[in-house]
């Protein structure tokens, strides 16, 4: 009987699985937009970036997610699909906050040494995660959000697995202001 009910679980659990990755929402550029819209209703007051999609808008040899400057942030649907595909739903949104956070480094002229500049984009792009929940009605997307970010580290650059981790989720808790103005070294 033990033996038939946990073949019962694996069988759910599988069928879970399939029916998740069925229902996830096609990243597209309506997808972007309205994402953008939602972030803007968060950040735009620090900076008011346009977004590029699919158009290699920063120079970028094939599209992902990168801010160049005050004003571009350019994305592929395809980076931001196979984002949500491996990391969960929503977690595009937050790739796409973390990018608005360089723009608004861009815009206000903050150069920190590496890798803060892209710890302190994490600290906001999970900042997003907490408005998009708490203003926007989103179910937490914060779990998938730091495995993205967690596998985006390369020890360098881009810190490592674990400061990813801590600053999107310091984000989260302490929100925007505190990614400009408090952000903890660690």
């Amino acid at each position: 009987m033990r033996k038939q009910a946990r073949l019962s679980v694996a069988v759910a659990l599988v069928f879970c699985s399939l029916s998740q990755s069925a229902n996830s929402v096609p990243v597209n550029s309506t997808y972007i937009n309205n994402s953008g819209n939602e972030i803007r209703g968060q950040l735009g007051q620090y900076a008011q970036p346009t977004i590029y999609i699919n158009q290699n808008a920063c120079g970028e040899p094939s599209p992902s997610a990168v801010a160049c400057g005050p004003r571009i942030i350019s994305v592929g649907t395809g980076f931001l699909q196979s984002q949500e595909n491996q990391h969960g739903n929503y977690v595009a949104k937050m790739v796409l906050a973390h990018e608005w956070g360089h723009s608004i480094q861009f815009t206000h002229n903050i150069n920190n040494l590496a890798p803060y500049n892209e710890l302190q984009a994490d600290c906001t792009g999970g900042s997003f995660i907490r408005y998009a929940q708490n203003n926007l009605g989103y179910a937490s997307f914060l779990a998938g959000a730091v495995s993205s970010a967690r596998a985006a580290a390369d020890y360098g650059e881009h810190g490592t697995p674990a400061q990813r981790d801590y600053y999107t989720r310091w984000g989260y808790a302490n929100g925007v202001l505190n990614c400009f103005n408090n952000l903890p070294r660690a």
